[in-house]
Parts: C-alpha cells; structure tokens; sequence
C-alpha cells in the first residue's frame, strides 16, 4: 500500500493508496488545488472555511455540467459496437463451453469401452 503526502490550501496531508496510484492521486490533489486557488480569488480574503466551502461548489458546478452534457453520436455508437461484441463473446463462451462438455462426454464413454 502506497502513502503520500499531499499539499492542500497550505497544510500537509498523509495519504495511503494502492501501489502504482501515487501519481494518480498527486494530479488529484493538483486538480483540488487550482480549485481551491480559483476560489481563494472569488472569495477574496475569505476564511478558510468559506474557501473550502467555495472549492466544493466549483467542484460540484464542473461535476454538474460533465453529467449534464450529452453523449457525443461516435461515442454512443461506439459503447453500442462494445455491447455487440460482448454479445459475441458471451455467446461464444457458452459454445465452447457446450461444446466442452461433448467432448468430455464422449472422452468419458472412449474410455469406458476401451
């Protein structure tokens, strides 16, 4: 398990992670960063509490606006293609799983008469 120390609206924080997520977790904090930075400049002089409280609405404003926003058509068209060939492969897997048990059927009555 990983640890890192991130920097946030001044302070120093510990934080564990799954191996290999540090730098994840550092462009995380970055991003949590600039937001606290945007807010420190709309809020002015504000307390730490506002400047959080003002980083969280920003946060859930950008949230807000990314699940608002439609699908694009190439995308919607490619999560179908993906769907269709899961449906493939789903299929396939129980032939080849029917087609296991044939054989091991017939295996198994070769090997009584033999």
């Amino acid at each position: 398990m990983g640890q890192v120390s991130i920097r946030l609206n001044g302070y120093v924080y510990s934080v564990g992670c799954q191996d290999g997520e540090e730098h994840h977790l550092y462009s995380m904090a970055r991003q949590v960063e600039s937001w606290l930075q945007r807010a420190r400049t709309l809020g002015g002089a504000a307390s730490e509490s506002k400047t959080l409280m003002m980083a969280a609405l920003l946060m859930a404003d950008e949230i807000f606006e990314l699940k608002r926003r439609p699908i694009p058509d190439d995308m919607l068209a490619t999560v179908e293609e993906a769907k269709a060939a899961l449906r493939i492969a789903e299929s396939r897997q129980a032939r080849l799983a029917h087609l296991t048990q044939q054989v091991e059927g017939l295996a198994e009555t070769l090997e009584k008469e033999g």
